[in-house]
């Protein structure tokens, strides 16, 4: 049985799943959310945290490879919410936190850690 859900519902299962520490979980509800409503700010940037926080816990865990995968993936997110709305108030964190995000994965990947 396929559950149809609009980009509200979506985004809400996505934080619901991210309060109760379901990562992945809230990625793919961001994911759809974002493909619902490619103009969400809110969206983009639950789906850029969701996937951050993911990519962190990854790399607590020893897995940096997947790890990295998650924190490009924020990275995009990130942009990509500053292209939704570029009106928005978060916009200037947003490219700070996407630039952040890609300079210590830089020097990971120089570091050998992938």
């Amino acid at each position: 049985m396929v559950i149809l859900m609009n980009a509200n519902e979506s985004f809400e299962r996505g934080r619901q799943e991210m309060e109760s520490g379901r990562l992945e979980k809230a990625i793919e509800a961001f994911d759809q959310a974002t493909s619902l409503a490619p103009s969400s700010f809110d969206g983009w940037w639950a789906l850029a945290s969701a996937c951050n926080l993911f990519g962190t816990q990854l790399e607590g865990e020893g897995d940096y490879a997947r790890a990295n995968m998650y924190k490009v993936k924020a990275a995009y997110s990130f942009d990509r919410a500053t292209r939704a709305d570029p009106n928005e108030s978060r916009v200037e964190k947003a490219k700070a936190y996407a630039e952040t995000i890609r300079s210590a994965q830089k020097h990971k990947k120089e570091r050998g850690y992938f």
